[in-house]
């Protein structure tokens, strides 16, 4: 186990960076923020980025509360260039096994895809997890929602910015591994900024995210279309509608994402809100970052914030249709392997 100490700026919070093992000896790396008593782990977006995506904006956390951004696939500081194990084997390591987390219940929350990530956590784990946020959640099912948001997402982009992407994806199978970044920081704003109230405001936080090793860029292609695969025709309202815990489903009130999609994460728990954040789209966590913190703090404080609302549930527990498909990508990519985004 490998582990480094420094101090985060704002507010000299105490930042613990290294590695555990967990499921099949895969070395996890981790960042541990903070020192509350209580801990918080976030699950970022993808499948196939790391805990730049979202984990920086989510860093004030940290001021109250031990903060645990989990890396739960093989990029970022993650070992490279091996088999991705699927979905469901994904959280094999507790966060509470990182050096001097605490073991009880802790809090989570998941960012777009880290959403069905902690989803299926909770239900495999109940008396792990206290309460859950879905911050900007992927598509609850394949059918109909996932089809519908790439058909909204297409729309967003454009003819000229989708062929775009198409050629650079080609460009991105077939690159050396000097070009990849460049190919990166291209690709990444034409797919995230049409999520931006501002277009502008991608610069807040996300300029990182290609300032990986070549082979991380590479790898986040091969974990997406790994990861995808497992969960083929994928359904998650009903673990949604076994959860025993409270959920807040936070979503950007101007977002182009389907609406009807996002309900159905706080229509399903049994003890869940959705709370709609004023001059945001769906990256909300980009658009209001202050208004995303302070409405978590309120959750995680036991109160639901002033804004969050009830959506009325099924009358009986959702039971998926017995059908079989792959899960559609939002993100062009190459044609080998896409690296996709839950949103």
């Amino acid at each position: 186990m490998l582990a480094s100490v420094g101090l985060l700026c704002a507010g000299a919070v105490p930042v613990t960076e290294g590695y555990v093992t967990g499921a099949d000896g895969v070395r996890l790396f981790y960042r541990r923020l903070g020192s509350g008593a209580d801990f918080v782990v976030f699950l970022h977006g993808g499948p196939g980025l790391s805990h730049l995506d979202g984990g920086p904006q989510i860093e004030p956390i940290a001021e109250r509360h031990t903060l645990i951004p989990y890396g739960p696939a093989r990029c970022g500081p993650l070992r490279v260039g091996q088999r991705s194990r699927p979905a469901h084997r994904q959280r094999g390591a507790r966060p509470g096994s990182a050096p001097g987390a605490t073991r009880h219940r802790e809090d989570e929350a998941g960012l777009s895809w880290g959403s069905g990530l902690a989803a299926l956590y909770v239900q495999a784990h109940p008396d792990r997890v206290e309460r859950i946020v879905f911050l900007d959640p992927m598509p609850p099912a394949l059918k109909p929602f996932a089809q519908e948001r790439e058909d909204k997402m297409k729309s967003a982009l454009g003819p000229e910015r989708t062929a775009r992407l198409r050629e650079l994806a080609r460009q991105h199978a077939a690159a050396r591994d000097e070009d990849l970044p460049a190919i990166c920081r291209e690709m990444d704003p034409i797919f995230f900024q049409p999520y931006l109230v501002d277009p502008a405001r991608y610069d807040r936080g996300r300029q990182g995210i290609c300032e990986v090793p070549p082979a991380v860029i590479r790898n986040a292609t091969v974990v997406a279309a790994s990861v995808n695969r497992s969960l083929g025709d994928f359904d998650l309202r009903r673990a949604l509608a076994n959860l025993t815990v409270p959920a807040l489903v936070i979503e950007g009130k101007r977002t182009i994402v389907p609406l009807d999609a996002t309900r159905e994460w706080a229509k399903a728990p049994p003890d869940a809100r959705l709370l709609l954040v004023a001059e945001a789209e769906h990256a909300t966590f980009l658009d209001r970052p202050e208004a995303v913190i302070r409405a978590i703090e309120v959750f995680l404080g036991g109160e639901w914030p002033s804004a969050a609302k009830r959506v009325r549930r099924h009358a009986a527990p959702y039971r998926r249709p017995a059908t079989s498909a792959s899960l559609p990508r939002t993100r062009p990519e190459p044609a080998s392997s896409r690296r996709g985004r839950g949103p």
